[in-house]
């Protein structure tokens, strides 16, 4: 598939911070680590938006490598639109219902 661009719903923003946050309390510079993996991630999105898997409805899910942590997004015509990052270790209802819930 041919590259789009990737926007995030403004609430992922408040996603990501809290992300920076809980790393930089763990390790000091844990939540720049933690930024890098997430636009890596984005790129590659960017780059492929069908290269990650399909979780529910048209939501696929790219994992944030070394942390616990997934990028849930949709695909649109112009663009891909990345809707939360949240816990993958969560009930996979939970995340559902959270995603979802986000989208316009």
């Amino acid at each position: 598939m041919k590259s789009k661009p990737v926007v995030a719903l403004q609430v992922v923003s408040e996603d990501v911070q809290s992300a920076c946050d809980y790393f930089d309390a763990r390790r000091n510079g844990g939540g720049d680590r933690f930024l890098q993996h997430y636009f890596e991630v984005a790129d590659r999105i960017a780059a492929n938006p069908e290269a990650f898997p399909v979780k529910f409805d048209d939501y696929h899910r790219a994992l944030i490598p070394k942390t616990y942590l997934a990028a849930y997004y949709f695909i649109e015509p112009a663009r891909t639109v990345i809707a939360a990052v949240v816990d993958a270790r969560r009930h996979p209802r939970l995340i559902r219902d959270l995603v979802r819930g986000r989208k316009s």
